[in-house]
C-alpha cells in the first residue's frame, strides 16, 4: 500500500471470495482494493464503514440485461441505464451485461454499438458491458464485428429462434468471423422449427391459455440447439456463452458437449432457481411468461445440483422490464403476452437467499455463481468477481441476518411489475461501492452517484 491513507476502509466485516472466507479490513484507495488488513488495523481512512457481523462481497454481476429494450411497435420497455443502474446498485450488483439491440434494416453493427454506447454513458450507477446481437451475416456485419471487439465489446448473441434469428449457415459464418478475431459467441440457443411446430399442435387443439406455455417450448428444443452450436464452437475450437439455461434437458446438453470436448460457459437465470412450472397456474401466472419458460421442479434442483459442484457458470436476471399494462393485456392467450419480467434488483438478494439460506451451500459458493465465474468467463477478472489487492473496488456489504420482502425491493420503473413481491428472504445489501464510489449507503440509494458507472471495453481472450 502507498503512503497516501485509502480513501475508504470496510472494517470488521468477513470477506468472501470464491474459494475463502476471512476476518479482513478491506482498504481502497484510487478506485481499487489497496490492501487486505488483520482485523482492528489502526490505519485512518477519509471513509470508514463499520461492516462488524456482516460479509464482504464482490460486486454482484448481472451477465443479461435488456434495458430500454426496443420493441416491434417502436417503443421500448420501461425503464433506462438510469433507473436499472438504481435499482441493481441497491440489490448488490455493481456490473451489469447489457446487449446491442438487434439491427435495424441496413444499419451498421459498429453504428448501432456506437448508439448503444451512448445510451450507457448517458448515465448509469453501475458499470455495464455490452454483448452486440448479430441478426444478419452480410460482409458489413462481418466487416464490422472486428471493429467491435477493438472497441472493446468482446463477446456476442445470436438467437436461433424469433424474427432475429440467424440460420446454422450464417451461425457457421458469424462465429468463424467472432473467433478470428478472439471474440466470444453466444447463443440464446432452441431450435425454431421444433418451437413452431409445438405451438402449432397446442393451437390446434385450442391450448393458448397461460397454463399450456410451457409446452410450446419443450426443453428439448433448447438441448438440441445447444449440442448444434457447442459442435460448432468445438470445431472452431473456441468457448460458447449460453443464455437461460432452463433446466436438467438443456443443462445436461451442456455436459454432454464438454465432455465431447467444447468449452461451454453455462448461464442460468434467477426465476428458473426461484420458481417452478407450478406459477403457471396462478391468477398471475401471465407474470411468469418468460422465454425459455420456467420448468418443472426437477429442473429447478437439476440446477442447483449445478451450482452446488459449480459446473453452472453464472446466473444473470434476463430483466426486461415490460410495463405491467403491455404484460397484462392479454391474459388468457400465452401467444400475446410478451416473453420478460424486470429482476435486475432481485437477482443478488434472492440468489443468497436460495443458496445460503435455503440450500445450504457457503458464502463462497455465493460468490462463485454471482461474480467470480461470470467475470472469468466474460474477460472481466481480476479486475471483477473477486476481492483483491488491485482488483476494483466493487464491494457490497451483506448482513446475513437481516430480513426482507419483496415488496421492499426497488423497481427499474414505477410502471413495471416484479415477480417477487410476495418473496420473503434473509441477507439484506447494506452499502454498495462501484470503484470505491458509494452508490448506497444504509440500504439508500445515494442519488448523487447516478454518473459512478462506465462503461466496461474488454479485451480479447
Amino acid at each position: 500500500m502507498s503512503d497516501r491513507h485509502p480513501d475508504l476502509l470496510i472494517r470488521g466485516g468477513i470477506v468472501v471470495t470464491g474459494h475463502a472466507l476471512e476476518r479482513l479490513d478491506v482498504a481502497v484507495t484510487a478506485g481499487r482494493v489497496s490492501a487486505l488488513l488483520a482485523p482492528g488495523s489502526a490505519i485512518q481512512a477519509d471513509d470508514i464503514v463499520d461492516a462488524e457481523g456482516c460479509y464482504v462481497l464482490p460486486g454482484g454481476i448481472d451477465t443479461h440485461t435488456h434495458v430500454s429494450w426496443p420493441l416491434a411497435d417502436g417503443t421500448r420497455t420501461d425503464d433506462g441505464f438510469t433507473g436499472a443502474g438504481r435499482a441493481a446498485a441497491l440489490g448488490g450488483t455493481t456490473t451489469l451485461v447489457d446487449f446491442v439491440p438487434p439491427l435495424r434494416p441496413d444499419q451498421r453493427l459498429i453504428d448501432a454499438a456506437e448508439e448503444r454506447i451512448a445510451e450507457v454513458e448517458s448515465g448509469c450507477a453501475i458499470d455495464v458491458a455490452l454483448h452486440p446481437i448479430l441478426n444478419r451475416a452480410d460482409k458489413s456485419v462481418q466487416q464490422d464485428i472486428s471493429k467491435v471487439i477493438g472497441a472493446g465489446l468482446t463477446s456476442f448473441k445470436m438467437y436461433t429462434t424469433y424474427d432475429d434469428r440467424v440460420n446454422d449457415g450464417q451461425i457457421w459464418t458469424l462465429m468463424q468471423e467472432i473467433v478470428a478475431h478472439g471474440g466470444l459467441p453466444g447463443f440464446h440457443a432452441e431450435n425454431h422449427d421444433v418451437l413452431t411446430e409445438s405451438l402449432h399442435e397446442l393451437v390446434e387443439h385450442g391450448r393458448i391459455a397461460v397454463p399450456d406455455f410451457p409446452g410450446s417450448r419443450p426443453a428439448l428444443a433448447e438441448a438440441t440447439a445447444i449440442k448444434t452450436v457447442s459442435h460448432m464452437a468445438r470445431a472452431l475450437r473456441s468457448p460458447v456463452y449460453i443464455f437461460h439455461v432452463s433446466g436438467a434437458e438443456a443443462f445436461d446438453a451442456v455436459l454432454e458437449s464438454r465432455r465431447a470436448g467444447a468449452v461451454v460457459h453455462a448461464e442460468t437465470c434467477t426465476h428458473y432457481l426461484a420458481f417452478d412450472d407450478s406459477v403457471f397456474s396462478r391468477s398471475d401466472g401471465w407474470k411468469f411468461i418468460i422465454t425459455p419458460p420456467i420448468r418443472g421442479r426437477h429442473d429447478n434442483e437439476r440446477l442447483w445440483e449445478a451450482i452446488a459442484d459449480r459446473t453452472m457458470t453464472s446466473v444473470g436476471s434476463d430483466h426486461c422490464a415490460y410495463s405491467l399494462a403491455s404484460k397484462s393485456a392479454h391474459p388468457d392467450d400465452h401467444r400475446l403476452t410478451p416473453p420478460g419480467a424486470a429482476g435486475i434488483q432481485a437477482r443478488t438478494p434472492v440468489l443468497w437467499d436460495q443458496c445460503v439460506n435455503r440450500r445450504g451451500l457457503t458464502p463462497s459458493d455465493f460468490v462463485a455463481i454471482s461474480a467470480e465465474s461470470a467475470a472469468k468467463a466474460l474477460g472481466l477478472y481480476p479486475a471483477k468477481g473477486t476481492i483483491a489487492i488491485g482488483s476494483d473496488a466493487d464491494l457490497v456489504v451483506l448482513d446475513p441476518a437481516r430480513q426482507w420482502s419483496g415488496k421492499d425491493l426497488p423497481a427499474a420503473s414505477s410502471n413495471t411489475f416484479d415477480l417477487y413481491t410476495d418473496y420473503i428472504g434473509r441477507g439484506m445489501v447494506e452499502h454498495v461501492f462501484v470503484r470505491g464510489i458509494a452508490v448506497v449507503r444504509d440500504a439508500n440509494y445515494d442519488s448523487s452517484s447516478t454518473n459512478a458507472g462506465s462503461l466496461l471495453r474488454r479485451s480479447t481472450r
